[in-house]
């Protein structure tokens, strides 16, 4: 091998293709996850792995992973906020906002974060914390986003 084969380049990866999220009951959890975003097996469910996979819209897999133990999922920034381990996109943000709030999921306000975007957190089962996000100003025309905030917001059009 050459001296410059073993140079990387500057940005060697491309995606995260599976999350690991510690849950009591997978089954439970799987029936959770299918009711509130409609995601699918990624693999058939084999009881001896201890875990369930499921399939995100884009490719990656989620995996609930059955553990015994405290589900210490969100960690403190440095201001004393409970973080949230990553966020979902999504299109469509005020159906999901909506759909999860109908089916009783435990839910923070909403906020405009301005060219990031719209963002709420929710809670899954184990009181794992995730946040979602839709940068509406990108994905819409800017009367669909309007309509958006107004639905979501409850301000007059």
């Amino acid at each position: 091998m050459s001296e410059d084969s073993h140079i990387l380049p500057s940005n060697t990866l491309k995606c995260i293709c599976s999350v690991y999220v510690p849950v009591k009951k997978p089954l439970q959890s799987v029936e959770w996850w299918q009711q509130n975003f409609g995601l699918k097996y990624a693999v058939p469910y084999n009881p001896a792995e201890s875990q369930a996979i499921l399939k995100l819209a884009d490719g990656q897999w989620l995996h609930l992973v059955e553990t015994e133990g405290e589900i210490d999922n969100p960690f403190p920034n440095k201001a004393g906020y409970p973080m949230f381990r990553f966020t979902f996109e999504v299109r469509e943000i005020e159906l999901v906002y909506d759909r999860l709030q109908s089916n009783g999921v435990k839910i923070e306000d909403l906020e405009d974060r301005g060219s990031c975007g719209i963002n709420f957190v929710f809670y899954d089962l184990d009181g794992n914390k995730f946040d979602v996000n839709e940068v509406v100003n990108v994905h819409r025309t800017p009367e669909e986003a309007d309509k958006v905030k107004a639905h979501l917001f409850h301000t007059a059009q």
